[in-house]
């Protein structure tokens, strides 16, 4: 391969802001009839991720990079891995530009303080991008999607990532409390290392191992009416079905935020509540 343009990111969800700065980067690479190459920067003290390595890769290729390198980096060490990246991209691939992001305030300077001096240090021409801008001018940034799941506001999230927020995970058997109300859910433990959005319940769109979208009703919680072992689970009741899925993967797209969690002075009261909370899923889904 030619020397490259690199574009470096941690890239976490590929949401648009990194998608605009993919896309400056190409330019950049056009002018130097180059390939582009991403470098992700993946945080081994990162504990909490909008998505996984697989998912970014694939963004990233889909926006028109021609390949991605992956280095792991750990920001409790923040100055020296700072220096060790710049020592690998500069000598392995020799890049005749290198593009990265350089928003005021925002988590890369805060955790990677070094890297744009080193960059220069290094000698390699930088290009600083600093348009990853939302219609109504705010920033798009990796924090701000995690800002916005935990207040459970997943409208703006999507918006941010260009799609909805959305978990996956094997479905697995419960109490079975919810069939006994009237309302069976597909059961699925949160997955490790993600962010999971502000207890609550939710609209949604769950896909089942064979391809189908439902709309369904989802509460994240430790169902404080009727359970007292603290949990967090995830529930996912699912309109106008009723088949069993045990054991199979689905996926969970987060539409609307409808309530917050909270304990009902009796099981009755909670029932009257997820009928209304089903309606308005139902109506989400239109």
């Amino acid at each position: 391969m030619r020397h490259p343009a690199v574009v470096l990111g941690e890239f976490d969800g590929f949401h648009l802001g990194h998608r605009q700065l993919i896309q400056a980067a190409l330019r950049v690479a056009d002018e130097h009839e180059a390939p582009l190459v991403a470098v992700v920067m993946h945080d081994l003290a990162q504990t909490e991720r909008l998505g996984t390595l697989t998912e970014a890769c694939r963004g990233i290729l889909g926006a028109g990079a021609s390949a991605v390198h992956i280095v792991d980096v750990d920001t409790r060490h923040a100055e020296a891995e700072a220096e060790r990246l710049v020592r690998d991209v500069s000598m392995r691939m020799e890049p005749v530009a290198v593009v990265m992001a350089c928003l005021p305030g925002g988590a890369r300077d805060a955790r990677f303080p070094s890297l744009r001096t080193s960059l220069g240090a290094a000698g390699i021409l930088q290009l600083d991008v600093a348009r990853w801008l939302d219609i109504d001018g705010s920033p798009i940034t990796g924090r701000g999607v995690r800002d916005a799941l935990q207040a459970g506001d997943v409208l703006r999230a999507a918006n941010w990532l260009g799609r909805p927020y959305a978990l996956a995970g094997e479905v697995v058997h419960g109490s079975g409390l919810g069939r006994t109300l009237g309302f069976p859910t597909a059961n699925v433990w949160p997955p490790s290392a993600r962010v999971i959005p502000t207890r609550g319940v939710y609209a949604a769109s769950v896909s089942t191992a064979d391809g189908r979208s439902h709309a369904a009703a989802v509460n994240i919680g430790e169902r404080p009416t009727v359970e007292v072992d603290g949990r967090i689970l995830i529930e996912a009741h699912l309109l106008d079905f009723d088949e069993d899925i045990y054991g199979t993967r689905i996926t969970i797209e987060f539409r609307r935020w409808l309530r917050g969690e909270r304990r009902f002075e009796s099981v009755d009261a909670l029932i009257a509540q997820v009928e209304q909370d089903v309606v308005r899923a139902r109506i989400a889904a239109v």
